[in-house]
């Protein structure tokens, strides 16, 4: 173990409740950030096209969020995976940084939230 002095089980009943239970304050923020992340998909879908990069799809995504909603950051790492990297599990991580161009006929798999 990384701290062997530390007890790492002692609060997991209590976070794991926490992660389950929801105020009424964080439902509506979750459903405000569910519907804006559910505009964005559409934006990027409407506007992506063959020539493009995969990391031009999260740059779309991304200035949607924030110019729209305000919201400046993703709740987790973007991917943007396509033709062969659509069936890459979490591609588009620091090793594969959503790099590939687009091309005709290509499957696009997005991520993003």
């Amino acid at each position: 173990p990384l701290l062997p002095h530390l007890d790492d089980t002692s609060l997991h009943d209590v976070l794991a409740e926490v992660r389950v239970v929801k105020t009424p304050r964080e439902l509506s923020l979750l459903r405000a950030v569910a519907e804006l992340t559910s505009h964005a998909h559409a934006y990027v879908m409407s506007r992506t096209r063959p020539g493009m990069m995969e990391y031009q799809c999260e740059s779309l995504f991304r200035h949607y969020c924030y110019y729209n909603g305000g919201a400046r950051h993703l709740g987790y790492t973007a991917i943007c995976g396509c033709g062969p990297d659509a069936s890459v599990l979490h591609y588009g991580h620091a090793g594969a940084p959503n790099d590939r161009r687009i091309r005709g006929g290509d499957l696009c798999l997005f991520d993003l939230g």
